[in-house]
């Protein structure tokens, strides 16, 4: 048995409780607490769990989460988002850099060869704007036509042309006054669909209500933050409109709120499910 897991099993016993009554006390499934005292941490849905769980465990049984955590900081797995590497855009900004100054340094070789080409061509446009004056002084005159009757029908298609041009700005102004951003849950349990994104973006809103939740958000496969917030506590992240998807994993749904654009997301059917570890997919789509 790991000796986090046998101190964390010694505290239990020493409080009376069983792990039946541990699961009552934490919402944390029985599996999950077993594996805990066995030091078996890859039985756990994930590293970020693992410390989220360990903590709840520790302050059920009147341990210091903090320091038991930082006494075993060596044995507990570190879940933290990495850096994203910046060498091969650095290497591709060079390259093109380099790319730039040769062309450059080469088209300075034709120089001479694009000044002689465009003295040409100005002396062809020369030869042929002044034969075409000369063809166009020795043309008969004509007598012009009368266009009254033409300036009319134009002025009145042009007045048509304003009316449906400004009848077609307010119908698009009044479509886009009545949308408004809308989350709507699909036909599969945990997953949302968002439209009407503004082009500005939403805030969404993460907190904790009722008791701790253990969240990780992340935009399509990458890992945005992840923190344990306690009740009461809230956490908000800008997702921009060309944003296609993002997710909220959470080690505690029923204590987890989410609003989107100042909307609260309706969590009743995820909320009542047997795990309390749910992941949130939301879809977005625009217009």
């Amino acid at each position: 048995m790991d000796e986090i897991g046998q101190k964390l099993r010694n505290a239990r016993i020493k409080k009376g409780y069983t792990i039946d009554d541990l699961q009552q006390v934490t919402k944390i499934q029985k599996r999950y607490l077993i594996a805990i005292e066995e030091g078996q941490f890859d039985h756990l849905p994930g590293d970020f769990y693992v410390r989220a769980f360990i903590k709840q465990y520790s302050d059920a049984v009147d341990i210091s989460s903090d320091d038991l955590l930082e006494e075993y900081k060596a044995e507990i797995p570190d879940s933290q988002p990495k850096e994203p590497v910046q060498s091969e855009e650095k290497k591709n900004t060079r390259s093109i850099k380099e790319e730039s100054s040769s062309f450059f340094s080469n088209l300075g070789n034709y120089i001479p060869q694009i000044i002689v080409g465009i003295i040409v061509i100005v002396i062809i446009g020369v030869i042929a704007f002044g034969m075409m004056h000369k063809s166009s002084s020795s043309s008969n005159v004509t007598i012009p036509k009368d266009s009254t009757e033409e300036t009319a029908k134009k002025s009145s298609s042009d007045t048509k042309s304003t009316k449906k041009a400004t009848s077609t700005k307010k119908k698009s102004a009044a479509k886009k006054k009545s949308t408004s951003l809308t989350v709507k849950e699909s036909s599969t349990t945990g997953t949302y669909t968002v439209t009407n994104l503004p082009t500005d973006g939403a805030d969404v809103t993460v907190s904790a209500d009722g008791g701790q939740a253990w969240i990780q958000f992340g935009e399509g496969s990458d890992t945005t933050w992840q923190q344990a917030l306690s009740s009461g506590e809230k956490k908000t992240t800008k997702i921009t409109s060309d944003v296609t998807s993002f997710s909220i994993q959470t080690g505690n749904i029923t204590n987890t709120k989410v609003s989107i654009g100042g909307k609260s997301v309706d969590l009743s059917s995820v909320s009542s499910g047997s795990s309390i570890v749910q992941t949130l997919t939301f879809n977005v789509e625009n217009d």
